[in-house]
């Protein structure tokens, strides 16, 4: 069996960027989905055993924050406006610092004379 060697000289930042904004993205909205699923069945367990949310936050010292399950007031939807904006932020900037991690490795690749990638044959049809 005969393997092809080739050399790795650099990776393309933009193409790693992209890469890498698509991958958070999906990820942040996953994540989204997960807490919201969660947050529901923990509201609705809660609320089979009585418990209201309202009154817990109360007990709790935080005052009357009016969450409701049927409605948004004003402050739940300005959170929900920032954990989303927030998340889109942290998602662009974790793709930015990923971009900043491949450009550092290509610094590297150069430096080291880049890192050999061992390929097998392609098969004659």
């Amino acid at each position: 069996m005969d393997i092809e060697r080739r050399v790795l000289k650099s990776i393309s930042e933009f193409s790693m960027f992209k890469y890498l904004l698509f991958f958070y993205l999906i990820f942040f909205l996953l994540w989204v989905i997960v807490m919201v699923l969660v947050g529901l069945i923990a509201w609705l367990g809660l609320s089979s055993f009585g418990l209201d949310i309202n009154n817990t936050l109360e007990s709790l010292g935080m005052g009357n924050t009016n969450v409701l399950l049927g409605s948004l007031g004003g402050g739940t939807a300005l959170v929900i406006v920032v954990v989303i904006v927030g998340g889109l932020v942290a998602s662009v900037l974790s793709a930015c610092i990923g971009t900043i991690m491949v450009w550092v490795m290509n610094v590297v690749l150069k430096m080291s004379g880049g890192i050999e990638l061992r390929f097998l044959p392609e098969k004659k049809k």
